[in-house]
């Protein structure tokens, strides 16, 4: 997101989770502020998490990059609005299973335009060292071949793979984004790493 998009984000949090700067909630109730997220907090959560999601939204939007940011943004909105208690024990999934759901609706309204795998992950070349720019467009080259492969995974080994490789989820924390079972989760991370290693074996 945008610095704007994040002071909106940020705008939004609920009166009853800013505080003075004597750490003094803002507001008379203790109670809705211990329930509510604070400014720092959310900051602290949008830094840590945007990126991985941006990344999740924008390759189940084939590309769409302005739309994967829309999506993510409202993804914090709904954060913002969301009581402490309920998701901070289980925050990273419960964001990636909203930013899915909006992803999902904004599908079944628009359909998004397709683009090279490449232009998803760039590398961040030094331009002041050209050694690092021939080893960063190596490991570009390495990195678009690896993505076509998954490309041509099903849409279910896709997402279950870049939840676990990318996001980093665990089993559980995947089957609570998709709706799946622990153990079809497992068999479909097997199977598409399985499918990864052949089509790399005979690439």
């Amino acid at each position: 997101m945008s610095d704007h998009a994040t002071a909106d984000v940020l705008a939004d949090a609920p009166e009853s989770g800013r505080r003075s700067a004597d750490g003094v909630a803002a507001t008379s109730s203790s109670a809705a502020t211990d329930d509510a997220w604070s400014q720092e907090e959310l900051s602290q959560l949008i830094s840590d998490y945007e990126q991985q999601l941006l990344a999740y939204a924008c390759r189940m939007l084939s590309g769409d990059w302005q739309a994967a940011q829309d999506a993510v943004q409202e993804t914090f909105l709904r954060l913002c609005r969301q009581q402490r208690s309920k998701i901070a024990s289980r925050i990273q999934p419960w964001l990636f299973a909203v930013c899915r759901s909006r992803v999902i609706d904004m599908q079944r309204t628009k359909h998004s335009h397709p683009v090279d795998a490449g232009e998803i992950i760039v590398a961040d070349p030094h331009p002041d060292a050209p050694s690092a720019a021939i080893a960063a467009e190596q490991s570009n080259d390495n990195e678009n071949r690896l993505a076509a492969l998954v490309d041509r995974l099903s849409g279910r080994q896709q997402e279950v793979l870049r939840l676990r490789m990318q996001a980093g989820l665990s089993y559980r924390e995947i089957a609570e984004v998709t709706g799946l079972t622990v153990s079809n989760v497992g068999f479909h991370l097997h199977a598409a790493v399985r499918s990864l290693k052949d089509a790399i074996a005979t690439a």
